[in-house]
């Protein structure tokens, strides 16, 4: 039976807890290294709903993408949802470890996964790469041009989106930028443009960031933060379930904040 210091140390193997951005918060949340792990749950954020699924599942250990503490914490109770979700998940003995922007950047990462699953050839890193493999964004061309909507859609469907924002600078794309969660500001968008592309999928998009976008001749696809990223927790399953021979299972809560009526 594996411990709990065993799934860590797989997990940064193909995230190393050094890649991550200087301001991010990677790591064991809350948790015992010692302890001995019998069933996994992978998803993109604590939350209540999450908890529950863990509870019910008899998951002693959670694997999310965002930290569950991301700023200082200087006390832990009730009266916030962090200390909450601490209290909780410390009375019934679950780990919980978060892997981030060192995902993101991982092989098999966030932007590796929406690369792949969007179909993308000829796939290279959007931004310089740190230590060869670890890059944020990934830039690919589609099989052959496709008309704005068309290709809108195309993100819509691979995503599970009821709806998608688009901005639109031109009438076809065909190379094609992206990166997950919030990833339009403007060094992105402007490796994009250096490296050719004519479209550019990310989430969280601003009206500003739209302009520059297509100022720049970019059409640019909101997938949404969540949308773009939940899609990791099925690449972080196969992993681990390639690695240990305990039951590993993928959230089913749906914890997408903005919906469109």
């Amino acid at each position: 039976m594996p411990k709990c210091k065993d799934i860590i140390a797989a997990m940064e193997e193909i995230a190393p807890v050094r890649t991550a951005e200087s301001w991010d918060n990677p790591g064991l949340m809350t948790g015992d290294r010692e302890a001995h792990v019998h069933k996994i749950l992978v998803a993109l954020d604590i939350d209540d709903n999450v908890i529950d699924e863990a509870e019910k599942s008899g998951a002693d250990m959670i694997i999310t993408h965002h930290p569950l503490i991301f700023r200082p914490v200087s006390s832990v109770n009730a009266d916030n949802k962090t200390g909450r979700y601490l209290m909780r998940l410390i009375k019934k003995g679950i780990n919980v470890y978060s892997a981030h922007t060192n995902l993101d950047v991982s092989p098999i990462g966030t932007n590796a996964t929406l690369a792949e699953l969007l179909g993308l050839r000829e796939i290279e890193f959007l931004m310089p790469p740190n230590e060869d493999i670890y890059s944020m964004g990934r830039v690919g061309r589609l099989e052959k041009a496709m008309k704005t909507e068309d290709f809108g859609e195309l993100v819509k469907k691979k995503l599970g989106l009821d709806n998608i924002a688009i901005s639109k600078a031109g009438d076809y794309v065909s190379k094609i930028g992206l990166c997950t969660g919030h990833g339009s500001g403007t060094e992105f968008l402007l490796a994009a443009k250096a490296k050719g592309c004519d479209g550019f999928v990310t989430g969280d998009v601003g009206y500003h960031e739209a302009q520059e976008a297509i100022a720049m001749g970019l059409s640019l696809f909101d997938g949404t933060h969540y949308g773009t990223e939940v899609i990791v927790t099925g690449t972080v399953a196969a992993y681990l379930r390639g690695k240990f021979d305990i039951d590993i299972i993928e959230s089913k809560t749906d914890g997408q904040t903005i919906k469109i009526i």
